[in-house]
């Protein structure tokens, strides 16, 4: 089974002069990356995966400063970027404007417009389709930052798509990528309803709703059959006929809860212990955690983060040319 591209970069095996370095070259056709003035040399790790025309992005990086001049901007590739900060969060200007970017809430950003910001140390998601596949939406008016209805669906969409893209099949690439980018341009076409869980294209199932509302919320331990059917407006009668097939409201909401962990062991990027994801992520202690899992999935969670990090670290990458290939060749025909 051959699943979708992924490459890897990770600077933390080097010294502080060549992890600046390599973490600079990765990221210079995007931005030109400095030092913060009384902060160590910035460095970073990046995963990124291709999806037909559009490229999925992890990262985290040390405090930098983040600069797009103009120069840069009028060669940068014509692509507008969704980007969440999981943590962290930026604050400077973008085209001469004021900008402070905080953690979920999504941010989309032009690549050809000008920036020059500080971030802090951040853990991020990264969404880049082609402005090309965007030709039917008027890019110029797109917001910087969303509405309230319309960044709860951006967050529920790329945190899903995170936790999927290790298991997404190559031969599904094109689907994903085709779905995800008629989701964006639902989402950003003015003529549609104002609010974007009413508009018909939008409007998905209880099910669909509801799982968007889990992904949310998973470390809540408000998160019940009755606080979702009244944030979904709903029945709790029709919400436990909507889940009867997949074995039940909360039996959904562990397995989500175990999927969001499986994925997080499997990620190189990610710095967490098994002891804060396990009370991130809504387990009551790592005991809960680790017999919940061995019983999902047959192994314990510090064997299955062993098993996974010890296979990314031979994939490593030791240049940035494809991954500056990829994002130079999105869209194009």
């Amino acid at each position: 089974m051959t699943f979708v591209p992924t490459l890897h970069f990770n600077t933390d095996g080097l010294d502080p002069a060549h992890a600046f370095a390599a973490w600079r070259d990765l990221m210079a056709p995007i931005i030109r990356v400095e030092q913060s003035e009384r902060a160590a040399p910035p460095r970073g790790n990046l995963s990124c995966t291709m999806l037909g025309d559009i490229l999925a992005s992890r990262m985290v990086f040390t405090p930098q400063r983040m600069i797009r001049d103009r120069r840069h901007a009028a060669v940068t590739p014509d692509h507008l970027t969704f980007m969440l900060y999981v943590s962290g969060g930026l604050t400077g200007e973008i085209a001469g404007c004021a900008v402070t970017q905080q953690r979920n809430r999504v941010m989309a950003a032009d690549m050809g417009r000008e920036l020059d910001a500080r971030g802090a140390r951040s853990s991020a998601i990264g969404l880049t389709v082609p402005r090309r596949l965007l030709a039917d939406v008027d890019i110029e008016r797109i917001p910087m930052f969303f509405d309230r209805e319309r960044n709860r669906l951006l967050l529920a969409r790329l945190y899903a798509l995170y936790r999927h893209l290790p298991s997404t099949r190559v031969e599904r690439a094109e689907e994903v990528a085709a779905e995800l980018t008629g989701f964006v341009r639902r989402l950003l076409d003015g003529s549609s309803a104002t609010d974007v869980l009413r508009g018909h294209e939008l409007d998905a199932s209880v099910v669909e709703l509801a799982e968007r509302l889990i992904d949310l919320n998973l470390a809540s331990s408000q998160l019940s059959p009755e606080w979702l059917a009244e944030r979904l407006g709903t029945s709790r009668t029709s919400l436990y006929r909507a889940f009867e097939q997949t074995g039940g409201v909360m039996h959904r909401v562990w397995e989500k809860r175990l999927d969001a962990i499986r994925t997080a062991l499997e990620d190189p990027l990610e710095t967490r212990s098994i002891t804060r994801l396990a009370s991130e992520l809504g387990f009551k202690t790592l005991a809960h955690l680790s017999r919940s899992f061995r019983s999902h999935y047959g192994v314990a969670p510090r064997e299955w983060r062993h098993t996974h990090v010890e296979h990314s670290a031979l994939t490593l990458e030791r240049s940035p040319a494809l991954a500056h290939h990829w994002y130079e060749r999105l869209g194009r025909s």
